[in-house]
C-alpha cells in the first residue's frame, strides 16, 4: 500500500513538472498594423491587416504553432467564433512565428477579440485585443 501511494504521489508530482515546462515555449508577443512596429491591444475598424509576432523560446524543429483568430465578442458573429487559424512547423533555428489576418470587406466589427497560441495542440497563450472606433 505504502509503495502504491508513493508511486501514485511521484508520478503526480512528475506530470505537475511536466505540465509546467510544457507550457514555456512561448515568449513574448506583439499585435501591430501590417508592416508597423509599434505594439497595440486597439485597432480601426479600418486597419487593413493586423500582425501578431510570437517568440518562441527553446523550440523543437518539427513543432507545430498555430495561432487561432478569434472574435470573442462583436454585434456580427457568435461569442468565440473562430475566424481563421494558421499552422506554422518550426524549422532549424527558428525563433519567432508570425500570424496575419486581413481586414474583412465591410471592415472590422467593433468589440473584443484574442489570438491563441498553441505549440503542439497546447494552448500556450491568449493574446487579447479590441477594435473600437
Amino acid at each position: 500500500m505504502r509503495s502504491s501511494l508513493f508511486l501514485t504521489a511521484s508520478l503526480f508530482a512528475f506530470s505537475a513538472v511536466f505540465a509546467h515546462a510544457a507550457g514555456d515555449h512561448i515568449g513574448r508577443t506583439a499585435l501591430v498594423v501590417d508592416t508597423g512596429t509599434e505594439a497595440q491591444q486597439v485597432f480601426a475598424p479600418d486597419t487593413p491587416k493586423i500582425v501578431l509576432h510570437v517568440e518562441l523560446k527553446d523550440p523543437t524543429v518539427g513543432a507545430k504553432i498555430e495561432g487561432a483568430w478569434i472574435a470573442v465578442k462583436t454585434d456580427v458573429a457568435p461569442a468565440n467564433y473562430k475566424i481563421d487559424a494558421a499552422t506554422v512547423t518550426v524549422d532549424n533555428d527558428q525563433d519567432e512565428a508570425t500570424f496575419a489576418l486581413s481586414k474583412p470587406n465591410s471592415g472590422w466589427p467593433t468589440g473584443a477579440y484574442q489570438v491563441e497560441i498553441r505549440y503542439d495542440g497546447n494552448l500556450e497563450k491568449t493574446v487579447p485585443f479590441t477594435v473600437t472606433k
